[in-house]
């Protein structure tokens, strides 16, 4: 009976055959946790990002003007990240971040 390394080529003589049994490699689960944790990382961030329309600046403010000759009352408001949204209710303050703003135009009838 021949016992070879790795690095040794099995030949095949007739009758003088034995198979060689090397274990199957096996993945790690360690591999996929930091990938796991980037993913979590990734999405939290993109929600954190979402546009949220917010009327008044932030959450408990109020800004409507009063009638204008035409009977519309303008509303200001600010499209802001989820995450100053989120800032800014628990606060009960006016971050100044936002991706844009304006006025919103309601008919009064």
């Amino acid at each position: 009976m021949n016992i070879l390394t790795p690095d040794e080529r099995l030949i095949v003589v007739p009758g003088d055959y034995t198979p060689v049994m090397r274990p199957a490699q096996t993945r790690h689960t360690l591999g996929k946790v930091p990938a796991m944790i980037g993913l979590v990382v990734v999405l939290l961030l993109a929600i954190l990002a979402v546009p949220v329309k917010q009327r008044c600046g932030a959450p408990g403010y109020s800004c409507a003007t009063t009638l204008d000759a035409q009977g519309i009352v303008h509303h200001y408001y600010e499209v802001e990240p989820f995450g100053v949204y989120l800032a800014e209710s628990i606060t009960g303050s006016n971050i100044r971040f936002y991706y844009t703003s304006g006025e919103d135009l309601v008919r009064v009838q």
